[in-house]
């Protein structure tokens, strides 16, 4: 399937996979309202995807649902950040991805807000008021894994020291990327301020890594980890094309 490269698609492909990684925890939390929680986070994420593919479909002719853009594109046609695909090695790995994602998706839809399309910047205003809720979350349990025992900090700074290299991609801007953030150096400078915060409340640290050989989200190269996730989270739709939902 052939789909452009709007600013949409890797809105909506960011949303989807980290939905998707979210719902994996379904009945996997640490206790029954982290459970709730990390659903009700899910959920949002797949509302907030849904709703940028049909932008999508609308620019594109109205060719293809959203349900064909999640499910009948291959890895190479997905453009989603590569940090949100990584998988859930252990309740730390959820924390961390969900925190470094949530500080950055807050600033990328502060900026679009004040978009001068409007399907955007009123998709934005919403999805302001659900990363609200998921930034506390995420940012509360950095602090009480971090301050926590000597264990759940070990296994959180593991967690941010794999994570982390997936972030510099995320500040490799490109044109489409310029043409709809307002201001791509305050996105960068932000993020790398909050975090940095943020980890010093937590007795953590943001250790150097050496950079990914890794090509580019936004050429459509990924982790080793996509396929296997989209081969999960693809198969009943492939395997009954033409069933109704």
């Amino acid at each position: 399937m052939k789909i452009k490269k709007h600013v949409f698609v890797r809105l909506a492909d960011t949303s989807v996979i980290l939905g998707q990684r979210l719902a994996e925890m379904c009945s996997n939390g640490p206790t029954l309202e982290e459970d709730i929680a990390l659903s009700n986070i899910s959920l949002d994420l797949f509302g907030r995807a849904d709703e940028l593919y049909k932008i999508v479909a609308k620019l594109e002719g109205d060719k293809f649902t959203p349900d064909d853009y999640v499910f009948r594109r291959n890895e190479r046609e997905y453009y989603n950040i590569k940090l949100v695909e990584q998988p859930n090695e252990d309740f730390a790995w959820v924390i961390a991805r969900q925190f470094l994602h949530d500080v950055y998706a807050r600033e990328v839809f502060t900026q679009l807000s004040s978009s001068k399309n409007a399907d955007l910047a009123g998709i934005s205003q919403k999805v302001l008021k659900e990363i609200k809720y998921s930034y506390v979350h995420s940012k509360d349990w950095m602090n009480r894994l971090g301050l926590g025992t000597e264990e759940s900090n070990t296994r959180l700074q593991k967690a941010l020291d794999h994570l982390m290299k997936y972030v510099d991609e995320l500040f490799a801007f490109d044109e489409l990327d310029k043409t709809y953030l307002a201001d791509c150096e305050k996105l960068k400078s932000i993020w790398f301020k909050e975090v940095d915060e943020v980890l010093l409340e937590s007795n953590l640290k943001r250790n150097p890594f050496p950079p990914l050989s890794m090509r580019d989200y936004r050429d459509g190269f990924h982790s080793e980890h996509m396929g296997h996730l989209l081969s999960i989270m693809q198969y009943l739709p492939r395997a009954y094309p033409d069933a109704k939902w």
